[in-house]
């Protein structure tokens, strides 16, 4: 297929057509060939054909990554985020998960600080697009790990909780927030329940937490 990427999807659609078998694989290569000629609508086309017809293929996890490489190619930075984020939810034991890793950090370098979005789980809420929102945080980690076991012992009791990624600048803390709500009134209900259960809390806003 080397060089050879307008044949390649030539051919890849004649298997297609013919009902050839492991369509999945053909459409694989035919969105491959498609991306690297600048064709990313019709790769992502390619990519979805898998995702929607083949939920149980092999290359589910890599037509997610395609989708993501796309956004990524076309410079669309916060689509690729959040196509990224989401397979970090969706497969996350997957074995080239460090794949999206590296992804996920491609993207953040190209985003100016001050506009950078904060990954939350399969989800990217951009900076200026989180005002009127309120959380209340319940532990900052410079470890990954330790904030992932926070949350997950936050939703086990009950409290919908996500770990918020560091943004390109600051203090490279990860940290550990429970609810979106409206008013400030409601996360100080929010963060008086999590301190009866014995949890340091602040209010944040899009701004900073208090």
């Amino acid at each position: 297929m080397e060089g050879r990427y307008d044949k390649a999807i030539s051919e890849a659609q004649k298997l297609i057509d013919g009902r050839a078998r492991r369509r999945d694989e053909v459409y694989y290569l035919k969105g491959l060939s498609e991306l690297k000629l600048g064709k990313f609508n019709e790769a992502r086309q390619s990519f979805e054909t898998i995702i929607s017809k083949y939920p149980n293929s092999g290359r589910a996890f890599d037509a997610h990554l395609g989708i993501g490489d796309s956004y990524l190619l076309e410079g669309n930075t916060e689509s690729a985020i959040k196509m990224y984020a989401g397979i970090k939810e969706k497969f996350p034991s997957d074995k080239n998960i460090a794949l999206v890793d590296s992804r996920l950090n491609d993207c953040r370098k190209k985003i100016p600080p001050d506009t950078a979005p904060a990954v939350i789980e399969n989800k990217t809420v951009p900076k200026n697009e989180s005002t009127g929102y309120v959380s209340v945080q319940a532990g900052c980690f410079k470890n990954r790990r330790n904030a992932d076991k926070l949350s997950a012992k936050l939703n086990k009791s009950g409290y919908k909780s996500y770990v918020e990624l560091p943004a390109v600048a600051g203090d490279r803390l990860y940290r550990v927030k429970v609810g979106r709500m409206n008013t400030k009134a409601e996360a100080e209900g929010l963060a008086a329940k999590l301190k009866r259960d014995g949890y340091n809390t602040k209010i944040c806003d899009e701004n900073a937490c208090q």
